[in-house]
């Protein structure tokens, strides 16, 4: 969308983002709060909706980067396209619906309620037409992609809930594998031994099953506090059979934390697997989940 330098607002607008761009975060965060202000003291519902817009994106915390889209969405559904015809020809206010509608499915899978994120989703797909084929266009078509292989590919499983424990303790129950029996929700995992907390890509630990057999873990992902993600393979096999854990963390406010919990066995070609693998329901994760979170807040 290209922003005209005869609207002092959008000008300012960019200059904000720049400050986000440069890492001034607190410095961005107090620019578009006084934007926002100034837009509501206007009641200009397109100025609103850029400034609450950008803002989100420049927003580090996940919860007030879904209060920022919300305000976008509520004031895109004030703005006309006489006024939005006024800041640029041709646009029209349909036009920013599928950002906006997909910018908050992200944010409300990132905060752990699914059920939002696959509304909004969808809502975006069914306006994905209006865009046109540019750069922009093809950007917002490449996040519906995205988002829409979290929640639709049928080998990738997922389950998420809000844990009332900080990030860090509850990583600590994931990551040290020898906590991990504990609150495992499918009755796979008998024990591990001590010592094994991961600590970067490249990491294998080693995990006993309830059936005798033992697994080495190849860690493919780790951000601490945050990342986590092996996958499973017979002792000494190489390369693993292809099918992965992937657990996301995401801080809240009041020590909270959002967590997702994926199984996915989109790479698997062990074809001795596959019932095991089909088996491996959402509802399952969330028993892990479950389980998780009651170690986690005791």
């Amino acid at each position: 969308m290209s922003q005209p330098s005869s609207d002092p607002v959008m000008t300012h607008i960019g200059a904000a983002g720049e400050l986000s761009r440069a890492g001034d975060v607190d410095g961005a965060r107090a620019a578009f709060a006084k934007l926002w202000r100034a837009a509501v003291a206007e009641d200009d519902a397109f100025h609103r909706c850029v400034v609450a817009h950008f803002a989100a994106d420049a927003e580090p915390d996940v919860e007030q980067e879904l209060a920022w889209d919300l305000r976008a969405l509520e004031a895109a559904d004030e703005v006309t396209d006489e006024r939005l015809a006024a800041f640029h020809a041709g646009l029209t206010v349909a036009s920013f619906y599928p950002s906006l509608l997909l910018g908050l499915a992200d944010d409300y899978r990132r905060v752990g309620d699914d059920a939002r994120a696959r509304e909004h989703l969808a809502r975006g797909q069914e306006v994905l037409g209006v865009l046109g084929d540019d750069p922009y266009g093809e950007t917002v078509r490449g996040v519906a992609e995205r988002l829409a292989a979290l929640y639709e590919a049928p080998k990738v499983v997922t389950a998420a809930r809000v844990i009332g424990a900080p990030a860090s303790t509850v990583f600590e129950l994931i990551a040290d594998p020898a906590r991990q029996p504990a609150w495992d929700g499918n009755a796979n995992l008998a024990e591990a031994a001590g010592g094994q907390r991961v600590r970067a890509v490249g990491d294998v630990f080693v995990m006993r099953l309830t059936m005798g057999e033992e697994r080495e873990n190849h860690v493919v992902a780790f951000e601490e506090g945050r990342l986590l993600a092996w996958t499973p393979s017979d002792p000494g096999r190489t390369p693993p059979p292809g099918h992965l854990w992937r657990w996301e963390l995401q801080p809240l406010s009041g020590d909270r934390t959002a967590v997702r919990h994926t199984y996915d066995w989109t790479g698997l070609v062990d074809e001795h697997r596959f019932e095991r693998a089909r088996n491996t329901t959402t509802e399952r994760l969330m028993g892990s989940l479950d389980r998780l979170a009651a170690a986690a807040e005791t």
